[in-house]
């Protein structure tokens, strides 16, 4: 209990990050490294390099290591991001749900003889509603879309078109594209951390391996998206490391899901549209589907929900939307029409 109470605070040592000082750039600068350069000496990701230079909050032994690689005191090099803001309460909650799975394992094995987690309350969550784009700003983001990169108006229209996690699409290989019947297989993720880098693993659930249907469009973008990439191999010539992603870094290898995330976030702030996440992308085609009236369990299915009770807790607004709508339809059916609209004489 003293150990959520902690996780809570918004002074807390488990959740500090450090951003770089002037000094630090400085010193770069001085040297005359580049991203890439700091990148190689430190052992970290380019992408974690990149947050580094915009002054995005890294965590501590990111921030030591790229002292030790460049030489230079900690404290003249880095300061705390502020303000330090304690956990979620949702976050504390899964810390409960690991803390108590552990141990109920340890009573399996008779190693204790009672979980004391089950006797620990748990943090309430609050339900928050999901963010997400109406229909007529999800078209005024694909016309925005339009200017960027093709990589970037690939990997977010496809978001749209999907609904898939940022992990899932970042796992996507080639093979798991199907031109013929325009379909798309979801079976990994490619997920981030900093002290493992970029890896694959399972997607979150037994039934997050999904096959899906998308649209003629989204398929003609693909195929486009196709021979952009084959163009940027054949430059590379050599330098180029395959890896049969659809969505890689300049080099062939795969893409941090990290990468799109901030990037997408710095591009949202520069539109009228709400600011919404990366995340907010599979929220928008969930909901979509559920105002034009896609069956729950379809929907359910195409987003990967072990349960469509998943689904409806999470879309309630969208739900509720449908059945207003749903409400005045049949009103609309069963309203009380003159005699003459039914074709009866009257006399």
């Amino acid at each position: 209990m003293q150990l959520y109470e902690s996780l809570g605070r918004d002074v807390n040592l488990n959740t500090v990050s450090f951003i770089a000082k002037d000094n630090f750039f400085e010193v770069v600068k001085k040297k005359g490294y580049t991203k890439e350069t700091v990148s190689k000496l430190a052992g970290i990701s380019i992408n974690t390099t990149y947050n580094l230079f915009k002054r995005i909050p890294i965590a501590v032994e990111t921030a030591i290591a790229v002292c030790k690689a460049l030489k230079i005191k900690f404290e003249n090099a880095f300061e705390r991001s502020k303000p330090d803001k304690g956990l979620s309460k949702k976050t504390i909650k899964n810390y409960h749900r690991l803390i108590s799975a552990i141990l109920a394992q340890a009573v399996y094995w008779q190693v204790i003889s009672s979980n004391p987690a089950q006797r620990v309350k748990a943090p309430k969550v609050p339900r928050t509603e999901a963010k997400y784009l109406d229909e007529k700003q999800t078209a005024i983001l694909i016309e925005l879309i339009e200017k960027t990169s093709m990589q970037k108006r690939t990997m977010i229209l496809l978001l749209i078109y999907s609904g898939l996690r940022r992990g899932e699409l970042c796992g996507l290989e080639w093979n798991d594209i199907d031109f013929a019947n325009k379909m798309i297989t979801i079976r990994r993720s490619s997920q981030y951390v900093p002290s493992k880098g970029i890896f694959t693993k399972e997607t979150k659930t037994v039934t997050s391996d999904r096959t899906i249907k998308l649209p003629t469009a989204a398929f003609e973008l693909l195929a486009e998206y196709k021979n952009w990439q084959l163009c940027e191999k054949i430059k590379l010539g050599d330098a180029w490391q395959e890896h049969n992603r659809l969505f890689t870094q300049w080099d062939g290898k795969p893409i941090s899901p990290d990468s799109i995330t901030n990037w997408f976030r710095e591009f949202i702030k520069g539109t009228d549209l709400p600011q919404i996440t990366i995340h907010s992308l599979r929220h928008t085609n969930i909901t979509l589907m559920i105002a034009a009236g896609v069956p729950l369990k379809t929907v359910s299915y195409r987003a990967g929900h072990a349960q469509t009770s998943t689904t409806s807790n999470i879309y309630s607004h969208a739900i509720r939307s449908a059945d207003e709508m749903a409400a005045e339809v049949i009103d609309d059916i069963l309203k009380p029409k003159s005699r003459r609209e039914y074709g009866i004489r009257v006399t």
